[in-house]
């Protein structure tokens, strides 16, 4: 009876196993079937993502453009998921696009993940001074010391520039009704493709 209860046991685990590596792997296979230096930034993350939906949020966001002023592609703030890691992240946002229909999974989850992987070396990239605003002046007291713990000058913060600044590029449906992304949500829906139109509701 012992000896059956471990082999039960075992297996389940095993089979726990054989399970995880099919989750790591699955987005992992997809993303490496074609380099992303091979192709255009954009293209290679359609292959998983709902990019057309980022990409009208981003452009109504205020990081449309970069320090260049130049339109801001995916890999400048995201990371590729080419490692185990990253496509277990991504693992829920494969499936919504490649085997459930989309929408089945519920983007908070999704975003939640998304920010786990942002660094903030891609946010410092423009943002170079961490005491200045996108205009060059003065940030708030309040931002001052939380970047005075970032930087380790007064006291530590395990929060990386994802984890306090939210709704920057992208602002799903369940967070436009908060009063600090009004006009990011105004100019979203001012932006949203007709009836009709590509990307549109259908008639």
């Amino acid at each position: 009876m012992k000896g059956a209860c471990w082999s039960v046991t075992h297996c389940s685990s095993m089979l726990a196993a054989v399970l995880l590596v099919v989750g790591w792997c699955l987005p992992a296979a997809a993303a490496a079937e074609a380099p992303a230096k091979t192709r255009p930034v954009v293209e290679e993350c359609k292959r998983c993502h709902d990019v057309a939906m980022y990409q009208r949020e981003l452009q109504a966001s205020p990081h449309a453009v970069d320090k260049d002023k130049k339109p801001i592609t995916c890999d400048q703030c995201h990371h590729f998921h080419f490692n185990p890691l990253t496509s277990y992240y991504a693992r829920d946002e494969y499936y919504d696009k490649k085997i459930f229909p989309p929408g089945a999974f519920d983007r908070r989850k999704m975003q939640a993940t998304a920010r786990k992987s942002m660094k903030a070396e891609k946010c410092q990239v423009c943002h170079k001074d961490l005491y200045k605003n996108a205009k060059g002046e003065p940030i708030s007291e309040i931002g001052r010391l939380c970047h005075d713990a970032f930087l380790g000058k007064n006291g530590e913060t395990r929060r990386t520039c994802a984890g306090c600044h939210i709704n920057i590029a992208h602002l799903p449906p369940f967070d436009r009704d908060r009063p600090f992304n009004a006009e990011f949500a105004k100019k979203l829906m001012e932006n949203q493709p007709k009836s009709g139109e590509k990307g549109g509701a259908k008639k």
